[in-house]
């Protein structure tokens, strides 16, 4: 992940407030392709719009009432519903994640065959997962192991039928599936068979994932084998394609699937090359983080991984959001090598980056996670196949599966508890003090010791 200062949620710029042949429901893959956001704005008014003014539209979020209207200028659309807010959409045309050892496959829409066999950790696994006794999580403790906690992954989607993640991905058992699936929103959120998620860039119910980082991310935090939160459930949510890219209204819809279904932890760990282009576009974003916290639901973000030179910078200096936003629910991670020096592609900020988590470096290849299987489809109990990737987008899910832990171990804990206790919990180093607000790389076994007491 690079530079983060990402991602295109304005989204609740956008909030409170059978298709057709206009209706199209895939997302734009260029800037070209891109068309005018309207909030407020029902799909009962698109198809009004459309039948009268020969428009096509994208419903981002119906629920939300969000609409993206295609062939009109901003001022027009405005004219036509001058209650909206209305916003230009916007296509990243660098990716928004990157890493080792990912690339991009032909897309499928495999369903979720269900859950494999749990094959949990019965021993220390450390010597393949060394961040794991890095942060002290390679032992269940009090068997506090996120159960009853979901982590929405906002990323390239999430290769769900991977044996090591398949038994923790959360299911809607009020919208049917796959082989199953009728077409219909039969639980009335919007999306019709969405089972496993949501996929906004192609506008279906299989968020599988194409490229490789979601579903690497989704491991470190909540694989059943190596995840820090190995019984947490995974909402996978796909908003970039197999070539990392994405645009500013699907991952808007990202965020407000995720806040709408259920999810206590959303992580993001986007960014990329393309993250510095988008600082213009995202100045609402903060309202969604503050409806996020209204419903007590914590967001970690990614500190970034500095500019064009690969070298950390300061987001004291340059903001990188969401990760800057001072906001009780919002945390923002830093990356630290084996030896919990800060890495040297790591943004830092010791007022606006609040802690540090492994996240892989040169000297070890970076943090070993879930790859995509070869299996294409359905996998094997044996097909477990596991790759090496180093970010801030790796430290980033080590924190979520923390916040999941210390969720799982106290229920009651609302975001300032949850916050407070990541913050206060772990192991002061002396190299990041001044440049990381708290000084300290999280520890897993002081945090669910300080929630359980």
């Amino acid at each position: 992940m690079k530079r983060i200062s990402y991602i295109a949620m304005m989204a609740i710029l956008f909030t409170s407030c059978g298709k057709n042949l206009s209706e199209i429901t895939s997302a734009p893959k260029s800037n070209s392709q891109t068309g005018v956001i309207a909030s407020c704005t029902t799909k009962a008014q698109a198809v009004e719009l459309s039948e009268a003014h020969g428009l096509q539209f994208r419903v981002i979020n119906e629920k939300r009432k969000l609409i993206e209207f295609f062939h009109i200028k901003e001022v027009e659309l405005k004219r036509l519903l001058p209650r909206a807010k209305t916003k230009k959409n916007v296509f990243f045309d660098e990716p928004l994640v990157q890493g080792d050892n990912f690339e991009a496959q032909a897309g499928v829409n495999y369903q979720y065959y269900g859950a494999h066999n749990r094959e949990s950790r019965t021993s220390d696994i450390s010597r393949f997962f060394p961040h794991l006794d890095q942060v002290e999580g390679h032992d269940i403790i009090n068997n506090v192991q996120g159960q009853g906690v979901t982590i929405a992954v906002i990323d390239t989607g999430v290769y769900y039928n991977h044996p090591h993640i398949s038994p923790n991905i959360k299911t809607n058992n009020n919208d049917r599936h796959g082989n199953n699936g009728n077409g219909a929103d039969d639980d009335g959120n919007g999306y019709a068979d969405d089972y496993v998620g949501w996929d906004f860039v192609n506008g279906d119910a299989f968020p599988i994932d194409d490229h490789g980082h979601g579903t690497h991310v989704a491991g470190l935090a909540a694989g059943t084998y190596a995840g820090i939160a190995p019984q947490a459930k995974i909402l996978p949510i796909k908003v970039l394609g197999a070539d990392g890219r994405g645009d500013l209204g699907s991952i808007a819809a990202g965020i407000l699937y995720a806040i709408d279904n259920g999810a206590d932890i959303i992580n993001m760990s986007l960014g990329g090359p393309g993250g510095s282009s988008v600082t213009g576009q995202i100045r609402n974003l903060l309202s969604s983080i503050q409806v996020a916290k209204q419903r007590d639901v914590m967001v970690i973000a990614a500190a970034g991984n500095g500019g064009s030179d690969g070298i950390g910078d300061c987001n004291d200096a340059e903001p990188v959001y969401p990760a800057s936003f001072d906001e009780s629910n919002l945390i923002s991670v830093a990356s630290v090598t084996s030896y919990n020096t800060l890495a040297s592609y790591s943004n830092f900020g010791g007022e606006s980056v609040h802690v540090a988590a492994p996240g892989g470096s040169q000297e070890n290849g970076g943090l070993l996670s879930l790859a995509l299987p070869s299996c294409f489809g359905q996998c094997s109990q044996s097909t477990q196949p596991y790759t090496r990737s180093s970010g801030t987008s790796m430290a980033t899910p080590i924190v979520s599966g923390l916040a999941a832990l210390i969720k799982s171990a106290k229920p009651s804990l609302n975001h300032n508890q949850i916050f407070n206790i990541i913050e206060n919990s772990g192991i002061e180093i002396g190299d990041l003090q001044g440049i990381i607000k708290s000084g300290q790389v999280i520890n897993v076994r002081n945090a669910i010791l300080d929630a359980l007491n």
